[in-house]
């Protein structure tokens, strides 16, 4: 009974010292992660709209205009941010991390990093294999899933040209895309979300979404949800190691009696001596050791190719 109630006193120490670390690095080690979420601002819709760099609607001014209006009304009532992006030729050479870099560098320069928004970026450059990107920042998140966007395309391809034809480009179908994008995004929304949370891997630095309490986050630090499941994980492979230590260590030690130390010594057949360096003189060398203290500069500048930073996440479609 003595040796199960240390092994359960073992297996308790080795859950406890899990849970105790899972516990300081919620409530100490992570105090100091600012929450980054800006969210989105209803009084200022004005930079919402169609970035029409193709110069596709110059004919239509009027439809632009109309097809504006009715994205910021979009924007308005869900509250968040919405940009459609029209790329022109000098984007035809874009890859599909080109056009996400892309996306995701317009968005933070039009509407700031961790604001609640959309971009759409409907490609018309003339690429072959045409790449629609919606690039959605800290709370959508939550909301626009790879799901939801995915049914989002397949409903828009209807609307859009085969630009892999040479199919002229006609402003009046690619308005009623934009139209159907307003709608599907408004029937999309929720005020609850489909995600416990979003990580954005491709931020520097790399930052978490979810909301806790109503409030969305967007922190360095990870969920509660995803830190209990790390911990109940921990848990029980912390409780498995402890039970094979144990038994195993049970097994393979075994105790033996105490041995008395006269049985190795014979009596009256000890004899000690005494042992000692003695040294005629000293002679002592010194050697200067080099070392290297210069150096230049570490590191160096940004050279580009990544992403930048944020809270935009993409969801391509190849057409």
């Amino acid at each position: 009974m003595k040796r199960k109630g240390s092994a359960l006193t073992f297996i308790i120490t080795i859950v406890s010292v899990i849970a105790g670390l899972f516990l300081f690095n919620t409530f100490v080690a992570n105090t100091n992660s600012k929450n980054l979420y800006m969210g989105f601002s209803d009084d200022d819709i004005s930079k919402s709209g169609l970035v029409d760099e193709h110069g596709l609607f110059n004919s239509a001014p009027s439809l632009r205009s109309s097809l504006e209006d009715e994205i910021r009304e979009c924007a308005r009532k869900n509250h968040m941010n919405i940009l459609v992006y029209l790329p022109d030729s000098s984007r035809m050479n874009y890859s599909d991390s080109d056009t996400e870099r892309f996306t995701e560098y317009t968005y933070n320069s039009v509407f700031g990093e961790h604001t609640d928004g959309v971009l759409y970026y409907l490609d018309i450059s003339g690429k072959r294999h045409p790449y629609d990107d919606i690039a959605t920042s800290a709370g959508t998140n939550l909301i626009y899933t790879d799901s939801v966007c995915e049914s989002i395309f397949n409903s828009l391809d209807a609307y859009l040209p085969s630009l892999s034809s040479d199919e002229p480009l006609d402003c009046n179908k690619i308005g009623d895309a934009i139209s159907k994008f307003c709608y599907y995004i408004d029937s999309y929304y929720t005020d609850k979300p489909r995600e416990s949370y979003y990580y954005v891997s491709t931020a520097n630095p790399k930052v978490y979404v979810y909301k806790k309490g109503g409030e969305t986050y967007v922190t360095k630090s990870a969920p509660p949800s995803k830190k209990m499941a790390v911990l109940i994980i921990s848990e029980l492979i912390g409780a498995v190691v402890a039970l094979i230590v144990y038994f195993v260590s049970k097994h393979n030690y075994k105790f033996k009696s105490k041995t008395d130390p006269r049985i190795y010594l014979a009596d009256g057949v000890s004899s000690f001596s005494q042992v000692g360096d003695f040294f005629q003189g000293t002679h002592t060398t010194k050697t200067r050791i080099e070392t290297s203290s210069s150096g230049g500069s570490r590191g160096g500048g940004y050279h580009g190719g990544g992403h930048h930073g944020g809270s935009v996440g993409h969801h391509g479609h190849h057409r």
